[in-house]
């Protein structure tokens, strides 16, 4: 059967979008940074980045509806093949090598639900082997599990994306109804006193204040708001959706604005900020458990429950966290997985590539081209979890190379924009006095970005990061150049064999 295309609703490319974009961790480590102070942050990083990326990726694929390329396509079509073939070298290389981490951290709301706490970090022995190790074994099976799964076509690709995304709107919609449920009980008063402006524009934690500390979180609401590109290269793949895709980014963009402000401004009903995250267990990496189980707690309390019982909802408001977020971690490792490779494998030219990896099979999907991947992270995954000390600083230097890399991509496509507007255009969004104003206000914000990511080590003393940040994607940009060199040669020899055997 083929399956080239599933034909998708406009409220399901809404959910899938928005909820590919949105992240329900960056949403309560915002709460946890900064309280209420990250929502004006949250503002000027949409209306500076996020609003303005929103139209020009609406407009791109409103244009190339029809191709596969993603970013290749918009970048071949404004710049040059070069540029084009350099920026998504850049993109899919950070994404594979993130992958890696991401399949590691995979089971750990699966560890949150069956046990109630993460245990992939424990250093005790399994059957006499290292739980970095076991960790790993399973991280390897995921990862052939999402290529397994990949391989089977875009209708299952659709349905994983989905099942994630809606997983994420139960656990939003719980997080929010019981917040306010918890706030209509306190007669309207807050667990975290909010105050006006006083509480907006001063951070409840130290290290977040002062211009420092306010340009680190402004830099982390742009990354909250990332990753509309990935799913946006999709868009040749949704059948008659592919007419709505446009009209769905700019829905799903008022949708994950929406949820990310009054979801922060929520969490401010049952969790005090002091009191909760006093802890010193709290992390960036659990500050949404936290959250979740005291929220649990606290309506099993005002519920009437005894301690016990109330302890009891505060785990089972844990464990569907955990559960929501392990399915929306099977949806966004299915979606990265599949995305970057399409563009980049059947974006460019079939020419670059062996014959075997641009083959499809019978669901329309470049099946040798993703195991090849699956292989590559999973020789990735190997090398944190079996690998030496060397082996993980290697890896976590990589990741670090491909921090800035990652961010490249997004600052070509909004400085290609008047480029693409200036040769062709059928479908606008923006009008011409428009067009500087979202390409100039998007790439201020991802250099600013760039700027204070390369400078924070620097003020910790941590100079090798900083050298791997800006090494990184020079690195990366000087193979993706030597690749494409090797390509036009291939290229220019077969034209020269063919003109041959015509004389």
């Amino acid at each position: 059967m083929s399956d080239k295309a599933v034909n998708l609703s406009l409220v399901k490319l809404v959910i899938i979008i928005a909820t590919t974009v949105y992240s329900f961790t960056s949403m309560s480590n915002a709460f946890y940074l900064m309280s209420y102070a990250a929502i004006p942050w949250y503002i000027l990083a949409g209306i500076l980045f996020f609003i303005p990326y929103a139209l020009i990726v609406s407009e791109y694929t409103g244009n190339f509806k029809n191709q596969s390329g993603g970013i290749y396509s918009w970048i071949v079509n404004s710049t040059s093949p070069r540029v084009a073939f350099m920026t998504v070298f850049l993109w899919y290389s950070s994404y594979t090598i993130w992958m890696a981490s991401l399949f590691m951290k995979f089971w750990i709301p699966l560890s949150i639900l069956f046990f109630g706490e993460d245990r992939t970090t424990s250093s005790r022995l399994v059957l006499g082997i290292p739980q970095i190790r076991w960790l790993g074994l399973g991280s390897l099976v995921a990862v052939a599990l999402v290529a397994l799964l990949i391989s089977r076509g875009f209708t299952t690709i659709s349905h994983f994306m989905l099942l994630g995304g809606v997983f994420i709107l139960i656990l939003f919609g719980i997080a929010a109804i019981s917040n306010l449920f918890v706030l209509i009980h306190n007669n309207f008063t807050f667990s975290q006193p909010f105050q006006g402006m006083h509480s907006l524009l001063a951070a409840q934690n130290p290290t977040y204040q002062g211009l420092f500390g306010n340009l680190g979180f402004f830099i982390f609401g742009i990354t909250a708001f990332g990753g509309l590109d990935t799913v946006a290269s999709l868009v040749d793949k949704t059948g008659t959706g592919k007419n709505k895709f446009p009209k769905a980014i700019l829905i799903a963009t008022f949708v994950i604005a929406g949820t990310y402000l009054s979801g922060i401004f929520l969490w401010g009903a049952s969790a005090n900020w002091h009191t909760l995250f006093a802890n010193k267990d709290v992390s960036l990496g659990n500050a949404m458990y936290f959250l979740m189980q005291n929220l649990g707690e606290q309506v099993g309390q005002i519920s009437g429950l005894s301690a016990d019982k109330a302890a009891l909802v505060g785990q089972v408001y844990l464990r569907i966290t955990g559960l929501a977020l392990f399915w929306a971690y099977v949806g966004l490792l299915v979606t990265i997985s599949y995305a970057p490779l399409k563009a980049i494998i059947e974006g460019t030219p079939k020419s670059y590539w062996p014959k075997a990896l641009t083959r499809k099979n019978k669901h329309n999907i470049v099946r040798n081209a993703v195991w090849v991947q699956a292989v590559l992270i999973i020789g990735l995954v190997l090398l944190v979890s079996f690998g030496n000390a060397k082996a993980t600083s290697l890896y976590n230097n990589l990741t670090l190379m491909t921090n800035v890399s990652r961010s490249i991509p997004y600052l070509i496509v909004a400085l290609s924009f008047p480029l693409f507007r200036r040769k062709r255009s059928t479908y606008e969004l923006l009008t011409e006095s428009q067009v500087p104003w979202a390409s100039g206000t998007v790439s201020v914000s991802i250099v600013a970005a760039i700027i204070f990511t390369v400078i924070q080590p620097i003020t910790q003393a941590r100079y090798l990061d900083s050298f791997f940040l800006i090494i990184g994607p020079i690195a990366f940009s000087l193979i993706a150049l030597w690749l494409y060199r090797q390509f036009q040669k291939k290229i220019s020899a077969n034209l020269a064999g063919i003109s041959n055997h015509r004389s």
